[in-house]
């Protein structure tokens, strides 16, 4: 029995849902993958629910599936844009921003819904159009902020414009108000936008992801090369420009010498090939292993004597690696590259299922990983800590009970 189905049929009167999201399954980010269960959780609890989507399009150059522009998907109606790939295409995706946004003004005036939520894919515009159209047919509007933007923006470049930057704060600001409520991945999250100007009036609700479900089970051997008899890290994940891995191949170039250490890297990403000549020119002891199915990346952390989590300086307050709780749900400890203030190093150490270094500091990364491959059993014992921690408080039953119950509870807006 899935999360969805042990959720049981609700007693309330039964809403009519529209979830918008610029990729859905079988597309492969993650958020396409928890989408369909949380909406899954909603159709199985009675309600009636309705995904606006595109064509799978999230990675170029590959051979994306086409589904049918009026599909359906586990008894739930999707309705799929053709939108091009936006990769490193600003002007293609704000064009794609704004016919997703059309679409969801058009289909607000024609269905009228009982709630409409969109998460932060595209940035701002989308939440700007679908809190625009609850507006104007009375419906209940739920932002779901898996990043915060336009501040995620202004550090990756993309919204580096000043002008840009307060003309998009301006509108998501509008967009947060209009929300009950946002929900946010971490209280960090949350401190952030009550940070914002009029944020305290904000509706808040701190509702952090499952670990990414797998299609198929998973795998008793893996279809790649895996270390042997060395203390083996590994990252599973995109590998991208919020990630700071740049301090991984530092601090393993530093151990070249140490063939009792080896780092696994699996995923693909812009920052992909910079990594690997950076670390062929330290002889770095890091394997490179392309982006691989979900089942394969939970079955090398099942083998991983600990699982790498890392974001750049001050993104914390703005973004929760997700990847955590698929780590956690295999039983692999966890090595935190993050701020010691941040929700999720506190969470680690108090949890006593991992470590932290600061982001950044190649040289504690390295005397940590030394630390460990000297004491080959020092992370065994967090296992069962780990997948305590999952079990708890990240499983999808718990976190798909807790999206159900949020459509029966009219948030008052936060005064704190």
């Amino acid at each position: 029995m899935t999360g969805a189905e042990s959720l049981g049929t609700s007693s309330s009167r039964p809403l009519k849902i529209l979830a918008v999201h610029r990729y859905y399954w079988p597309d492969t980010p993650p958020y396409a993958a928890m989408l369909r269960r949380i909406v899954s959780a909603w159709h199985a609890s009675g309600h009636q629910v309705e995904v606006l989507s595109s064509q799978p399009s999230y990675k170029a150059g590959v051979d994306n599936e086409h589904r049918p522009a009026r599909d359906r998907v586990d008894g739930i109606a999707v309705r799929r844009l053709t939108l091009p790939n936006e990769t490193a295409r600003p002007l293609v995706r704000i064009v794609n921003a704004l016919r997703l946004g059309a679409k969801v003004l058009w289909k607000a005036i024609t269905r009228r819904y009982d709630v409409i939520m969109i998460s932060t894919a595209p940035p701002v515009l989308g939440g700007v159009a679908a809190a625009l159209a609850a507006r104007l047919v009375g419906a209940r509007f739920i932002y779901h902020c898996m990043d915060i933007h336009p501040e995620v923006g202004r550090v990756s470049g993309e919204f580096a414009n000043p002008l840009v930057f307060r003309v998009l704060s301006k509108l998501d600001r509008w967009t947060c108000r209009q929300a009950n409520p946002v929900v946010v991945l971490s209280q960090d999250m949350a401190n952030t936008l009550r940070a914002r100007p009029g944020g305290k009036q904000f509706s808040i609700r701190v509702l952090n992801n499952f670990s990414l479900p797998a299609e198929r089970p998973i795998p008793a051997e893996l279809p790649l090369d895996w270390p042997s008899g060395a203390f083996t890290v590994l990252f599973a994940g995109n590998i991208g420009r919020f990630q700071g891995l740049e301090t991984v191949v530092e601090a393993m170039g530093s151990l070249q010498e140490r063939d009792d250490i080896e780092f696994v890297m699996m995923g693909e990403g812009v920052a992909k090939a910079a990594l690997q000549r950076r670390a062929a020119e330290l002889g770095a002891r890091i394997r490179f292993v392309g982006h691989q199915p979900v089942e394969v990346a939970k079955a090398a952390m099942q083998r991983a004597d600990a699982g790498f989590v890392s974001l750049t300086a001050d993104i914390y307050r703005y973004a929760y690696p997700s990847k955590t709780m698929t780590y956690l749900e295999q039983g692999c400890p966890l090595i935190v590259a993050v701020e010691p203030e941040s929700e999720l190093a506190y969470e680690v150490v108090t949890g006593g299922y991992g470590h932290t270094v600061p982001p950044g500091d190649s040289a504690a990364l390295a005397s940590l990983l030394e630390r460990l491959a000297n004491m080959p059993t020092g992370t065994l014992c967090m296992r069962e800590k780990a997948e305590t921690k999952a079990r708890q408080a990240f499983s999808e039953e718990v976190v798909l009970a807790q999206w159900v119950a949020l459509l029966l509870q009219q948030e008052e807006r936060d005064k704190a």
